[in-house]
């Protein structure tokens, strides 16, 4: 079994026969690991939002590109989508994959909505212009 596989049923383990499933690609587990981090959010299950961003953040630090888009365009750019994800992103999202996912958020969410973001970050708004 692929070590993303084994990540994902630690993270979600209710869903292990179809994350098992060679049918079920990494995005599909994306897809079942979206809706369980906002409704985590929305009920403050801090065990889970652990184990969902630390699955995202090991996704997203792999060399293959199918693990890291998957994190990026899967989950990543829509905390943009829901208030509770959005506002509690610079408490899970850490700040160097932010910077590197800015742009998929900045096409959800906007400019101005961005720069209170970055100042959540503590990042200056000139870093990204120009």
């Amino acid at each position: 079994m692929s070590a993303w596989r084994k990540r994902a049923i630690e993270s979600l383990p209710s869903l292990k026969k179809d994350f098992e499933d060679p049918q079920t690609s990494i995005y599909g587990v994306f897809m079942e690991l979206l809706p369980v981090t906002v409704a985590s959010h929305k009920s403050n299950n801090v065990a889970q939002l652990k184990k969902n961003y630390d699955f995202a953040e090991w996704c997203f630090r792999q060399k293959s590109e199918n693990l890291w888009n998957a994190a990026c365009v899967s989950l990543y750019e829509h905390l943009g989508n829901k208030t509770e994800t959005l506002q509690a992103i610079h408490l899970w999202v850490k700040q160097d994959i932010y910077i590197e996912i800015r742009s998929l958020l900045k096409q959800r969410v906007g400019e101005a909505t961005l720069k209170i973001i970055d100042g959540l970050y503590g990042l200056s708004n000139a870093r990204f212009t120009g």
